[in-house]
C-alpha cells in the first residue's frame, strides 16, 4: 500500500479523536462557565431564605417570650371539668367565645352558684394588675404567619437536612402557638385527653424553640461556609 495512504488512514482517527477531546473539553468548559452564575445565584437565594427564616424565628421568640409570664399564670390555673355541670361548661364556652376580655366578676357568674376557685380568683387578680388586656397580648404574640412562610421557601430552597430542621423549629413554634391560642381563647380551662403535651412547662417550651432556632443557623452556616 501507498505509504502516503497508510499515513493518511494511521494519522486519520487520531484527528478526529483529538478533535473530538477538544469538542467535549470546550463543552465542559461552557458548562462550568455557565453553571457558576446559577450556583451563585441559588447560593444567593438559599442564603436569603435562611436569614429571613432566622429573623422571622427570633422575632416570634421575642413576641411569644414576652407574654410567656401571662400564659404561665392561666396555665396553672385551671378549672377541673368532673366538678363542672353541663349547664357552667356551656356558660364558659359562651364566654370565650365572646369578643369581650374575660374579667374576674365575668367567670364568677359563668361559675355560680359554685364559687370561683381560689387558685383562678388569685390568677385574674394578678393578670388584671399585670395587664388589663392579658387576652389580647397573648393572642397578638402568637402570629405564625411570617415564620410559616419562611420556613417553605427553606423546604423548598434545601438541602434536605437544612429542610428538616426548618420543619423542627416550624414544629416547635407551632407548640408555642397552641398553647397561647387555647390560654387566650379558652384560659383555664381543663386540658383534654388527647393534649399530652400539657404538663409541659410554658417556658420549657420557648426553651425547646430557641434551641431549634439555634441549631438551624448553625446547621445553615456551616452549610453556606462550606459550600
Amino acid at each position: 500500500m501507498d505509504p502516503a495512504i497508510t499515513a493518511a488512514l494511521v494519522t486519520t482517527p487520531t484527528a478526529v479523536l483529538a478533535a473530538a477531546a477538544a469538542y467535549a473539553a470546550g463543552r465542559a468548559q461552557a458548562r462550568a462557565a455557565h453553571r457558576g452564575p446559577v450556583d451563585a445565584i441559588r447560593r444567593q437565594h438559599q442564603r436569603d431564605a435562611y436569614a429571613e427564616l432566622t429573623r422571622a424565628a427570633w422575632t416570634y421568640l421575642g413576641d411569644a417570650g414576652s407574654v410567656t409570664h401571662l400564659v404561665q399564670v392561666v396555665h396553672k390555673a385551671r378549672l377541673n371539668n368532673h366538678e363542672l355541670t353541663q349547664a357552667v361548661r356551656y356558660r364558659l364556652g359562651a364566654l370565650c367565645l365572646s369578643s369581650n376580655p374575660i374579667t374576674k366578676e365575668d367567670l364568677a357568674d359563668a361559675l355560680a352558684p359554685a364559687a370561683l376557685p381560689p387558685s383562678i380568683d388569685h390568677a385574674m387578680k394578678w393578670l388584671e394588675e399585670a395587664s388589663p388586656t392579658w387576652q389580647q397580648d397573648i393572642r397578638e404574640a402568637g402570629c405564625l404567619d411570617d415564620l410559616a412562610r419562611a420556613e417553605s421557601v427553606v423546604a423548598l430552597e434545601g438541602p434536605d437536612h437544612l429542610a428538616e430542621l426548618a420543619a423542627q423549629l416550624r414544629r416547635r413554634a407551632v407548640a408555642v402557638q397552641h398553647r397561647w391560642a387555647k390560654t387566650a381563647i379558652g384560659p383555664f380551662q381543663a386540658p383534654r385527653r388527647d393534649e399530652t403535651d400539657q404538663k409541659v412547662p410554658s417556658d420549657e417550651l420557648i426553651a425547646r424553640l430557641k434551641e431549634a432556632i439555634q441549631e438551624f443557623t448553625r446547621a445553615a452556616r456551616a452549610y453556606l461556609n462550606g459550600h
